[in-house]
């Protein structure tokens, strides 16, 4: 009878597989269409105002690119706060390879977030502590987002009545508010009761272990306000950094327009860009700067050109990350053997017999080398 029941539920296993494999594949394929049709109307634009490339004050592109790397370096000491409070012995080289590769990914994973994951597993796999290097991410990311809209509100509240829609302004100070709230709440750990609560019936008890861990790693990271106003600090330098490449890019294609018009929008942009409903917001971004850089006064032709350009930045500086990571995929698979090579047999095989040495000799295969 068992083995009956056994071969009876089978089939149905078998056949949800393919149903959930057809979905993410209908997903994938939803994205990739909305990518290139966003994209197609952007390139439409631009060609048919080919003049506004063809005017472009190249000059000023290289620039634009360095402050965007430079806005990588600090971003990646912003990280390195975080990851020295919690002594996890990173130098800052690894923590700005890894910042690097996390942009590489972004770029070509379906959402632009898909980097912070990366930079969490990456520092998980070299320092051994998960939590504490996923909670490091998150809160980096977390400060970086309040910071564009503490930068936007005080911008937006300068404007002249009527310049921006109004709703867009609130809803500036309504992501700014929600995001302080959001740190409180993460820093008293008042959400993981009711998921708790809410894991505990549905029986996923690896799952609340997990919670609870990445919480208490959270709470202990919220626990200082000098590094998270530090933190801020250095937050603000970088979005003045990304958001003057930015600017650079507009005044090489137009003539300049009020920074009170344009940081806000901006910052609407960048919230635009983390909607995971294309490939590595492919047309999503530039379809934003379209929209957002259009309340601004910025015509579509010109801002279709401002958000090629940038596109094309934001690829050059992910190629730094590319490059990164395959210097750490080479150079691991290099040392790999000079490790087993540097053991004898007799000294490989009482390792195997205890259990605590075998954990480690076993760690997730990401590259290792700074």
């Amino acid at each position: 009878m068992p083995s009956n029941r056994h071969s009876a539920d089978q089939p149905g296993e078998t056949s949800l597989s393919p149903t959930r494999s057809s979905r993410s594949r209908l997903i994938l394929r939803l994205r990739l269409v909305i990518a290139f049709g966003l994209m197609a109307v952007v390139i439409g634009l631009v060609v048919s105002n080919r003049d506004k490339l063809i005017n472009v004050n190249w000059k000023l592109i290289p620039l634009a690119w360095l402050l965007m790397l430079l806005s990588t370096v600090v971003k990646s000491f912003r990280w390195g706060l975080l990851v020295h409070q919690s002594a996890m012995d990173l130098s800052f080289r690894r923590l700005l390879g890894t910042y690097l590769v996390g942009a590489f990914f972004s770029t070509i994973l379906p959402t632009s977030v898909g980097g912070d994951a990366v930079r969490a597993v990456d520092t998980a796999a070299k320092t051994g502590r998960v939590a504490d290097s996923t909670s490091s991410v998150l809160i980096e990311r977390g400060i970086g987002l309040l910071s564009i809209f503490g930068m936007a509100s005080a911008f937006a509240y300068t404007l002249e009545v009527g310049v921006v829609p109004h709703a867009f302004i609130m809803a500036v100070y309504a992501a700014f508010v929600g995001g302080l709230v959001g740190l409180i709440m993460l820093r008293q750990g008042w959400f993981i009761e009711p998921i708790a609560l809410l894991m505990t019936r549905l029986r996923l008890h690896g799952l609340l272990a997990m919670a609870r861990s990445l919480q208490a790693a959270l709470s202990e990271q919220l626990l200082r306000p000098p590094i998270l106003l530090l933190m801020f600090l250095l937050s603000l330098i970088a979005n003045a950094l990304t958001m003057g490449a930015t600017y650079l890019v507009l005044v090489a294609v137009r003539d300049t327009i009020p920074l009170a018009a344009f940081v806000p929008m901006i910052a609407l942009t960048t919230v635009a860009e983390m909607l995971p409903i294309s490939i590595a917001a492919l047309g999503v971004k530039e379809s934003a700067y379209i929209f957002f850089l259009g309340l601004a006064g910025v015509s579509s032709g010109e801002a279709s050109v401002i958000a090629i350009i940038m596109r094309v930045l934001t690829w050059a500086l992910a190629l730094v990350g590319g490059v990164v990571f395959l210097a750490r995929t080479v150079s691991s698979r290099s040392e790999d053997p000079r490790r087993r090579a540097s053991h004898s047999p007799a000294e490989r095989v009482p390792a195997l017999a205890d259990e605590s040495d075998l954990e480690q000799e076993q760690p997730v295969r990401l590259p290792t080398a700074d």
